[in-house]
């Protein structure tokens, strides 16, 4: 019985050990890059990475500063692991031009969708990226806006 106990220790002790996501980031890059919508750097725009096909990971999001420039903060992890992802952008704006409270819902907002579902929408987006491991290059994305 006193055997059980060590080994069933032993076991538990190798199991939390090796944890979730508790690995190394070896392989795995930052991701940073601009976003311009009509030419023009802005703050504000949500950038989505979705990894495809094999790639691990469950991607992740960023948002744009003043200067157009994101860093994306993957789901789990401190990088997005090499692959293949499709990519969303979005600008939500309310009304008079300015950007939505973020802690209120998008469904009790007044805020409206600025960009085209090409580049909103992860079934339509035309936007992707192949992130190549030792590769630091920024992925910048040149968007328009919705006609008014």
């Amino acid at each position: 019985m006193q055997m059980q106990r060590g080994l069933m220790a032993g076991l538990l002790l190798a199991v939390l050990m090796t944890g979730c996501g508790g690995g190394s980031d070896e392989g795995h890059l930052a991701t940073t890059g601009t976003v311009t919508v009509n030419g023009q750097p802005v703050a504000n725009v949500v950038v989505t990475y979705i990894p495809q096909g094999t790639t691990g990971g469950n991607g992740g999001t960023a948002t744009t500063d003043s200067s157009g420039r994101y860093e994306i903060v993957p789901t789990h992890g401190k990088s997005l692991p090499p692959g293949q992802y499709k990519v969303t952008v979005s600008r939500r704006l309310n009304p008079d031009g300015s950007p939505p409270d973020p802690n209120v819902p998008p469904m009790e907002s007044s805020a409206r969708e600025t960009l085209p579902a090409k580049y909103t929408d992860a079934d339509k987006t035309e936007l992707n990226v192949t992130l190549v491991a030792g590769e630091k290059k920024p992925n910048d994305f040149a968007v328009k806006s919705l006609k008014k």
